[in-house]
């Protein structure tokens, strides 16, 4: 159990309010993750401080605007997974559904309906709920989070996602044979080339989040400071290998080949930072001019940033 001093240096106390305070830290650092991410430049084909790359419905200020009303619907997130705990995986993701429904109805009344953080709010969904569970769990509403605290939020997030996943490929496949499916992006490329995309990356609670990215920020963080280069260097490890439907939904299976190939050379060549970032700047011109956009790492980015701050692994 963490001390006072540990509860008050991140925001937190053991007041009536405490469980509302915690919950609006983690929120907060949750929709800093977003605008880190958003922020990180130069990312191929995604939106950053360069350019919109393979997008022309959306720009930096649109991310800034999104982050900031969903911020308020993450701390629910939390403050739903702290009332209801980890007993019932499926009760409390039906929980969290209700509120990400709410949630996504914000972020496209601040962005004008256009899509921008859809897949990172199911993301955090389950992840600040389940991280809400898991500090009850613990027994305390420390801000705080060691390795193993992530370890066991992931876990909580495997089974709500396995329960949401059968749940809704049930649904799919059942509106499909009525004929009254309208499919998401997501959705057609799991029926065309079995994809699971979000859904199955939850079900598995984030393999890539728990056995690439979150070790390679934690070595990191050990020998760098700098966390602009180190991000980038994360996410080049994350496109090599993650099974992007959004790579799939803009160019098909060809361009998710091509893509990964690439970015596993890249990942080998153990550049200097000013190669990588001369590398991505021309890799970003390449998929902009093929309109491809490979959103799915970008969100596993920010969940990236996200537990790297609770556990205390990095500034931004």
């Amino acid at each position: 159990m963490a001390s006072s001093d540990n509860l008050n240096a991140c925001g937190c106390d053991r007041g009536r309010d405490a469980h509302a305070d915690f919950a609006r830290e983690l929120a907060h650092m949750a929709a800093v993750s977003l605008v880190t991410e958003a922020r990180l430049t130069p990312k191929p084909g995604l939106v950053d401080q360069r350019n919109t790359g393979a997008h022309t419905d959306m720009d930096l200020s649109t991310f800034m605007a999104s982050a900031a009303a969903l911020e308020p619907l993450f701390a629910e997130y939390v403050q739903a997974g702290w009332n209801q705990g980890a007993g019932d995986a499926a009760e409390l993701a039906d929980a969290l559904r209700r509120i990400g429904i709410r949630a996504e109805g914000a972020m496209f009344a601040a962005t004008d309906g256009i899509n921008t953080h859809k897949g990172a709010n199911f993301m955090f969904a389950l992840v600040l709920g389940a991280a809400g569970a898991v500090l009850r769990e613990r027994g305390d509403s420390s801000c705080t989070f060691a390795a193993r605290d992530t370890t066991r939020t992931l876990e909580l997030v495997s089974a709500m996602g396995e329960s949401l996943l059968g749940r809704d490929v049930r649904a799919l496949l059942s509106s499909v044979r009525t004929g009254g499916a309208q499919l998401t992006h997501g959705e057609a490329v799991y029926l065309e080339q079995g994809l699971k995309g979000a859904r199955g990356e939850a079900a598995q609670g984030y393999p890539l989040l728990r056995e690439v990215l979150l070790p390679y920020l934690r070595e990191r963080s050990a020998v760098s400071a700098d966390a602009r280069d180190t991000l980038l260097r994360a996410l080049v490890k994350l496109m090599a290998q993650l099974e992007d439907t959004n790579v799939v939904h803009r160019g098909g299976m060809q361009a998710l080949v091509e893509h990964r190939a690439f970015c596993r050379d890249l990942d080998e060549r153990d550049l200097s930072h000013d190669e990588l970032i001369a590398t991505l700047i021309a890799y970003d011109d390449l998929l902009i001019a093929r309109n491809v956009s490979p959103g799915g790492a970008a969100d596993l980015i920010s969940l990236g940033v996200f537990f790297s701050q609770a556990e205390g692994l990095m500034k931004v």
